[in-house]
């Protein structure tokens, strides 16, 4: 009792002393170490992701199917809250397709407009999310995310990749309908064919390829970066730059490029060629907490409840240890988690939906050579600019261009490498992968999750419910002498002298069963264990004593006790010996504990066999006498 009192004492003195509570405001770390040189660094990375989250946020709201207001309302809490909680320089927090994505499934719809959800679902599922992501932060459960395996997170993100973009054909096509599902979107795509309309198609089509020509030439513009021995003129050197920020900025470039174009079309009254994206609410939101009077909330959120905080916390965790090992820092997973939670709980105040790590705006951040998380503020004062500013400049924003620069973003989460990796690898990850990207594109991204998730624990936990059970042949082992210490005078005990007339070999190979277990005995194996012992052992035309060998056994728990009291009792019944041999302290402790009868443990497989042989020997010679 006093080593428990002991260590609660030091664990709330470590939880509250000093650098604890720096460790919780990691701010207080990096900013006394705050260099005037940072400061342009972080205000070029913060303007450059800037120009970045606007058109995605506008584009990743339409994914949510909210307003695409609500996407800057998303974009610009979580840079404030992560400049004073967050852990890595790099992560920037907002708005992201694959969130978007599972936000859209749990809403109800928008009386007013079909395609659309009611938004407060949505900012009370950003609450909800963040208050989960801090209470596991604060409990220190961030490992629970470690049970969701690569082979689950692949086939997840690529079946939400093809959804995402399945989901903005439409808007590339100039379709109108709405489709709840994959399958929905395709079913309905071929439908409404005769609805195509080509000023969108040819806006979107050219989009996407000004898009990727963009990304070729941001790529191409810093290829001379991994020649060390070549230094541009400083001409040479502003024109890469130059094309490196045109290429980093595609996604605005397009924006106001294809904005620019409607408002050419609407100003010489050829309004109607392309749909647009049409009225925005101006301003910045109100601050106010979500309502939280709405009905039906649990019956709506669903399991998204669940789902949402999970992968938003793996999203983020995954891309901040990422760019902490590209960057030699390292991130604490339960302090990124209370960020992140802070970060849904402040961003629902001001009507955003669930927020993440963003890992295209990450890059952008890395790249551009941020020095602390000061670069969100910049970032975060830019969406607010906008919002207060430019939401009438929103209405000419085609929906064709907003489509493209959603597939473009998300074709590349499509990870098709792990598909050849894991068939080379391992075959039945790569199972698990194709079982829930099938899911996910059938049945739902989050449902599809979770179906990968049962199949990844089963199989986890198939090696427990069924170790390995071996029947150890007695003669391969080593031999040893088994007289007693006794003889070395065999006159003193006429049954000891019958031994020297049991051959060694007749006594380990015919006389003795010895089962190896290679791994911990849990209570799903409990069953599986009892029975092949009474299968191998009692069930043939004669029952011979058994050893079960613990060596390779590191752990017990009660319901495993219990069910081997049951086996002495009913070994005991049938007149057969079951022992123990190699039992680890700890698990003979609880053994003792429980206190089995009937239990005889020897300290090794040696001396198990040595007093079985002992017991058999006596056992005929007194027989023998006997007759």
């Amino acid at each position: 009792m006093d080593d428990v009192r002991v260590a609660l004492r030091d664990g709330a003195v470590n939880y509250c002393s000093l650098s604890a509570w720096k460790r919780r405001f990691p701010l207080s770390i990096w900013l006394p170490k705050y260099k005037a040189s940072y400061l342009l660094s972080d205000i070029i990375a913060g303007f450059t992701v800037g120009l970045t989250v606007i058109p995605q946020a506008l584009a990743y709201a339409s994914i949510a199917k909210l307003h695409i207001q609500y996407g800057l309302y998303s974009a610009f809490m979580g840079c404030f809250v992560y400049f004073f909680l967050g852990t890595s320089k790099d992560v920037s927090v907002g708005p992201t397709a694959i969130m978007s994505l599972l936000v859209s499934m749990y809403g109800e719809k928008d009386p007013n407009d079909k395609e659309l959800h009611l938004p407060e679902y949505a900012v009370l599922m950003a609450f909800i999310c963040g208050c989960i992501q801090f209470a596991l932060g604060f409990l220190h459960l961030g490992a629970l995310t470690g049970f969701i395996s690569s082979a689950v997170i692949a086939g997840f993100t690529s079946a939400s990749a093809i959804t995402i973009a399945m989901g903005q054909v439409k808007h590339i096509l100039g379709q109108s309908f709405h489709g709840d599902t994959f399958l929905d979107d395709i079913i309905l795509t071929f439908k409404h064919i005769k609805e195509v309309n080509g000023w969108d198609v040819l806006l979107g089509v050219s989009s996407m390829v000004i898009l990727y020509l963009l990304q070729k030439v941001k790529n191409d513009a810093v290829k001379w970066e991994k020649d060390e021995d070549y230094t541009p003129t400083t001409s040479k050197l502003l024109a890469w730059k130059f094309l490196w920020f045109v290429g980093t900025s595609k996604n605005a470039v397009i924006v106001i490029m294809t904005a620019i174009i409607a408002w050419t079309l609407e100003y010489t009254h050829k309004s109607g060629k392309i749909a647009l994206t049409g009225n925005v609410t101006e301003g910045i939101p109100m601050f106010e907490p979500p309502e939280f009077g709405i009905p039906d909330v649990f019956q709506v959120l669903n399991v998204g409840i669940v789902i949402i905080p999970l992968i938003g916390y793996l999203e983020a965790i995954s891309i901040g240890k990422s760019f902490g090992r590209q960057n030699n820092y390292k991130v604490e997973p339960n302090q990124e988690l209370i960020a992140l939670g802070i970060c849904n709980v402040a961003g629902s105040f001001v009507s955003s939906y669930p927020v993440t790590g963003s890992f295209s705006r990450t890059a952008i951040n890395s790249q551009c050579g941020v020095k602390t998380p000061a670069g969100g503020l910049i970032t975060g004062g830019l969406v607010l600019l906008s919002l207060q500013f430019l939401t009438p400049a929103f209405y000419y924003i085609p929906k064709a261009s907003l489509a493209a620069v959603i597939i473009m973003a998300v074709i590349k989460m499509v990870n098709y490498r792990i598909f050849i990796a894991l068939w080379k690898v391992r075959k039945l990850d790569l199972l698990v992968l194709i079982i829930t990207f099938i899911m996910c594109l059938c049945i739902g991204v989050a449902y599809g999750t979770l179906v990968g998730i049962g199949i990844d624990i089963m199989i986890l936990l198939y090696p427990i419910a069924r170790p390995g059970i071996r029947l150890v042949d007695p003669s391969a082992r080593q031999h040893y002498d088994i007289t007693p210490k006794a003889q070395r005078s065999t006159e003193s005990s006429p049954l000891l002298s019958n031994l020297q007339q049991v051959p060694l070999h007749q006594i380990y190979r015919d006389s003795v069963l010895v089962f190896e277990v290679d791994r911990s005995m849990r209570f799903p194996a409990s069953e599986y264990i009892v029975e092949s012992l009474y299968q191998l052992s009692l069930g043939g035309p004669h029952p011979k004593p058994v050893i079960l060998d613990f060596t390779h056994v590191t752990g017990v728990d009660y319901t495993m006790i219990e069910s081997l009291h049951d086996a002495l009792e009913d070994f005991g019944k049938a007149g057969i010996k079951l022992v123990f041999c190699s039992v680890k302290d700890e698990i003979k402790d609880q053994f003792l504990a429980y206190d089995l009868k009937s239990l005889v443990v020897y300290s090794s497989y040696e001396s198990a066999i040595q007093g079985l042989a002992e017991e058999n020997a006596i056992d005929e010679a007194a027989a023998h006498l006997n007759t």
